[in-house]
């Protein structure tokens, strides 16, 4: 693929997460989508993370959203500049990071010094 569609492609993506697209009824919906999933995911490591340790907070935090997930790539996928297969190819990078920002996240509770 060329490297202008695939910036192309990179920039539609990142400004779909922020809402960015002006007018567009798909960035809209998935930026809702996106802060959906981002609530939930904040919500269930906090709660875990109080009692178990941080990684397995995170690794159940992602199993508990997964609904929240689907529905933040099904909206991005009503996009016409992404694909299902760009969208496949994102999933494990947007999991990784989504992960990195769950274990940054800062919480207290009997058990939140466990890793």
């Amino acid at each position: 693929m060329a490297a202008h569609l695939l910036h192309a492609r990179a920039a539609f993506f990142a400004a779909s997460l922020l809402g960015l697209i002006p007018g567009g009824a798909v960035a809209g919906d998935a930026a809702a989508a996106h802060r959906t999933w981002q609530a939930c995911l904040g919500q269930a490591y906090v709660t875990g993370a109080a009692y178990t340790g941080h990684d397995l907070a995170a690794d159940s935090a992602l199993r508990a959203c997964q609904g929240e997930e689907t529905a933040y790539l099904a909206a991005l996928s009503g996009s016409p500049l992404l694909d299902a297969e760009d969208i496949a190819q994102a999933r494990p990078e947007l999991l990784a990071r989504a992960r990195t920002q769950l274990l940054a996240t800062v919480v207290t509770g009997p058990r939140a010094i466990l890793r």
